[in-house]
């Protein structure tokens, strides 16, 4: 494969398969998570779905509910992904813009760290056999707490406040120093030493506010259906891996939070980590000087394509700007660099985030 000369990221340019580094995780190679007794996890699948190799970043963060990413290691563009568990089937959703057909991993996981079933979607169907594959890669747990309030205790038709949080975090065997900035990048801060004390901390504080809030309402309200729930307020916070070979960890933190209103408000930050700097990247550390317009322009190409525009269209018929600039929401990968956009960033509510992947040979140009 031909690299893309980027010292500052010299591992990032690679494929999802990455060689061996001596500064890389160790103890790694061998770790199986197991699929189906452990309650809430992190790991990292590889395999084949039909003749394509694949790389699958999968998180359960709550009782039969999954998150992740995963992409073809051929181009190395994530693609998100949701999933439930129905029995023993587990069924995970590509997150994509076709509502016209489900496009799924459905299939079975296994303590030996194995996830194998068929792959359904564009009209046909693949084999896919997954297994854990955690080599160069940092190990992860996850954590995760619910809870719910009354508005007002005293009523027995009081709204009710719902509150989830998930979080990941280092395992063990990850050195200290790397440790602690992860979690830096997790809470905020690098003191923090339990992530169960950390949610609760969170869980609380919006329980907190709500009540509060209760000085507000007029409880005449709550005898009708309608104003009732503009009263059920909801925040759900999670956080997704996306991208894990070593010296990078690409980890998604999402929140939505819904406080009365029409609709929640909602959005993904995204978080670009290398590890063997601790630092977290930014345009500016992998593009040259002047790259926003070259950037903007692949960028409005990546636009048109994904939503199937021409060249003659105007973007701004869709979206609330002429052209799409590049921002610090970024994901960097093995083979591409990815802008990411939250509600009325740069389109209307109802476009929902928008995430554009510009390969690393179409940058070729900009790129230190």
């Amino acid at each position: 494969m031909k690299r893309v000369l980027l010292p500052v990221l010299l591992m990032a340019l690679l494929s999802c398969h990455t060689r061996n580094n001596s500064n890389a995780p160790v103890n790694t190679a061998n770790m199986v998570v197991p699929l189906v007794s452990t309650p809430l996890f992190y790991t990292q699948l590889k395999g084949k779905l039909g003749n394509k190799e694949i790389t699958m970043q999968l998180l359960k963060t709550a009782p039969h509910l999954f998150r992740g990413y995963y992409c073809d290691d051929s181009t190395g563009q994530p693609i998100p992904l949701w999933g439930t568990l129905d029995s023993t089937l587990v069924n995970i959703y590509e997150e994509t813009n076709n509502s016209s057909e489900d496009r799924l991993f459905s299939g079975y996981f296994s303590d030996d760290g194995k996830f194998n079933g068929v792959w359904h979607g564009d009209g046909t169907s693949y084999h896919f056999e997954l297994h854990t594959d955690l080599k160069n890669a940092i190990p992860l747990k996850v954590f995760y707490q619910i809870d719910s309030a009354k508005l007002v205790p005293s009523l027995s038709k009081s709204p009710v406040g719902t509150v989830t949080y998930s979080i990941i975090w280092p395992d063990s065997l990850v050195d200290s120093t790397t440790a602690r900035f992860i979690i830096n990048q997790v809470t905020g801060s690098s003191h923090t030493t339990d992530p169960q004390k950390f949610l609760r901390k969170g869980v609380d504080s919006f329980i907190l506010s709500y009540r509060y809030s209760a000085k507000d309402a007029d409880s005449s309200e709550f005898s009708d259906n309608t104003s009732a729930l503009s009263w059920n307020w909801t925040t759900d916070n999670d956080m997704k891996v996306v991208y894990n070979t070593w010296p990078l960890l690409v980890i998604e933190k999402y929140a939505y939070n819904f406080t009365g209103g029409a609709h929640g408000n909602w959005g993904a930050t995204y978080y670009t980590l290398d590890l063997s700097k601790h630092k977290v990247l930014t345009p500016d550390d992998i593009f040259k000087p002047g790259y926003k317009e070259a950037v903007s322009r692949l960028l409005d190409k990546a636009f048109r394509k994904r939503f199937n525009m021409s060249e003659e269209d105007a973007l701004d018929q869709n979206l609330l700007v002429k052209n799409i600039p590049p921002n610090n929401n970024m994901i960097v990968t093995g083979k591409g660099v990815a802008f990411s956009y939250v509600p009325y960033e740069i389109g209307p509510y109802a476009l929902g985030q928008v995430t554009l992947y510009i390969p690393f040979t179409e940058m070729k140009g900009i790129l230190k």
